[in-house]
């Protein structure tokens, strides 16, 4: 079994409770109120930010010039379609990309945005790709859980979003980090590949306390 498959089979449960989480049923299905999904976008911006720096700081650990050339040029469109959809949405709430940033993070934004930085600012290419890699798996999976075998109406509230994740640029971007995180592991010890598995789960539970904290609307406290 590839290392990025023990990865994924690992992970599976992680995976599973973010499709069950409310937050993440009511993107599917159209019914997430549309302040928590407001709260989750503003969030999310002030992360996709500090994710395309993760990204480009990851670049520079890859071994080969056109894998670093082709992780720049990834960071770049990744971060430019994030902005169009933010945009779609924040246009009918009132809102502007330059508002959000100027809002706080939540405390799980912060702590998820501290793992990518760490990993990826002071951290090996291997520790890297996994602190990056599962942001981009869950969602392209949560896309495909949401549409495949299905037609979204345009009354869809969420359709946008969904589309988004799903379409196969997203996948084949994820599926090639996962190659390079295989080719870069190969000959790694079991309890180094054991301590780059465990910044990946790190990452993957982040990313369910990221819609967790959009569902509660998280706040500092005191």
């Amino acid at each position: 079994m590839k290392f990025s498959e023990s990865l994924k089979s690992g992970a599976g449960e992680i995976l599973k409770a973010q499709y069950d989480h409310p937050f993440v049923k009511g993107l599917g299905d159209g019914t997430l109120q549309l302040e928590k999904f407001r709260f989750y976008m503003i969030q999310d911006t002030l992360y996709i930010v500090e994710y395309a720096r993760a990204m480009a700081w990851t670049a520079p650990l890859l071994p080969d010039v056109n894998d670093i050339i082709a992780m720049l040029e990834a960071a770049r469109e990744s971060f430019k379609i994030e902005s169009m959809l933010k945009e779609q949405y924040f246009g009918p709430f009132g809102i502007s990309i330059d508002d959000a940033l100027k809002i706080p993070m939540a405390p799980t934004c912060k702590a998820y945005v501290d793992h990518l930085i760490r990993y990826t600012h002071g951290g090996t290419c291997a520790e890297a790709l996994a602190a990056i890699l599962p942001c981009g798996w869950v969602y392209v999976e949560i896309g495909a859980h949401f549409t495949e075998g299905r037609i979204i109406p345009d009354t869809h509230r969420y359709k946008s979003w969904l589309m988004t994740y799903a379409v196969p640029e997203f996948r084949d971007m994820v599926n090639w980090w996962f190659s390079l995180l295989d080719n870069i592991t190969t000959g790694m010890t079991p309890a180094q590949l054991e301590h780059i598995k465990d910044i990946f789960i790190t990452s993957c539970r982040y990313e369910w306390m990221f819609w967790d904290m959009a569902w509660r609307g998280e706040n500092w406290k005191p």
